[in-house]
Order: structure tokens, then sequence, then C-alpha cells
């Protein structure tokens, strides 16, 4: 796929604006699917801080203060798609703390969280309206901190089709 983000990765770790790293972002087709209306994008935009981290994590989205943190060698290194993705799965984290949800329920799995659920579900909807094929939204849903197990859970809630090696 041609890179049709326009995502700046050459900074260095501080505090950025999200139009300072994606700069093309109020462009994005699916804001108005994660949030109420244009008043809260605009919100959005203008009070989301983001931190980029000189470690290798990749997004997460702080509890408390609703602040986006994307580690540099993600940043840096991760496919346009992945990042765009990565960026709208973690705006749907921004709105839930914007509503008062907990985002890191530790009484569930990863891939059971209803906050999870819920922004995956956008995300994949949105994978595939970018042209990627479910063996790529598979590959975008296998993170580091969940097993095997719980990404075939993942991807079959998300209603994706992927390949197992089954031997």
């Amino acid at each position: 796929m041609k890179n049709i983000f326009r995502i700046h990765r050459r900074v260095e770790p501080g505090q950025y604006r999200l139009v300072e790293l994606f700069w093309d972002i109020r462009t994005y087709g699916i804001l108005p699917a994660i949030f109420a209306d244009a008043e809260e994008i605009d919100g959005v935009m203008a009070h989301t801080k983001v931190f980029v981290v000189d470690r290798r994590s990749e997004m997460f989205v702080d509890n408390d203060d609703g602040s986006i943190t994307i580690g540099l060698t993600h940043l840096r290194e991760a496919s346009d798609e992945f990042l765009y993705l990565d960026i709208i799965h973690e705006l749907c984290h921004v709105k839930q703390h914007l509503q008062g949800r907990n985002l890191y329920d530790r009484s569930k799995a990863y891939v059971d969280r209803e906050t999870e659920i819920e922004a995956y579900q956008v995300t994949v909807q949105e994978a595939r309206r970018i042209g990627l094929k479910d063996e790529a939204i598979a590959n975008y849903l296998r993170v580091s901190w969940i097993t095997p197990e719980e990404h075939k859970r993942l991807v079959r809630r998300l209603d994706v089709t992927e390949k197992y090696d089954l031997t």
C-alpha cells in the first residue's frame, strides 16, 4: 500500500500535540465515528498531549490524564498503516477516558476488556476500509503482551480470519 498518511517520525523524545506527529490527523474520516461531534474532535486535538519516549514501547493512553505515549522505536520503525491504526485505537481510548471509563480493568484479560474490544472493533473496521486484508489485520492484532491463545480469541471475537498451524 502506498504511504497515504503523513507521520512525522524523526522527532526526538519529548511532548507534542497530535498534529505535530500525525500532520493530517484532522482529515481522518474515522474521527466522527469515534467522537460525538466536531467540538469534541477539536478539544481532543487541542488538549491531548503526546509523549514520545526513548523506549521500545508501542502506544498507550495514560488512564490518569488521557495523554498518549509512543515509543520512539515504534514511531520510527512501524509501518505507516500500523501507526495509523495505533493512533485510531488510542483515540478510542482517549474518548473512553473522557467518558470516565477505566482503560485498564485488571480483573479481565487484555483481550476481554470492553475498552479494548470497542477500540479494536473501530480499528479493524478502519483497517478494512484502508484496504488491509484479514491476514495483515491479524498480524496487527498480534502484540507481545498477549499469548497465542489470547490472540486467537481476539481475532475470532473481531471476526478476523486467521490461519493457524494446528500441528
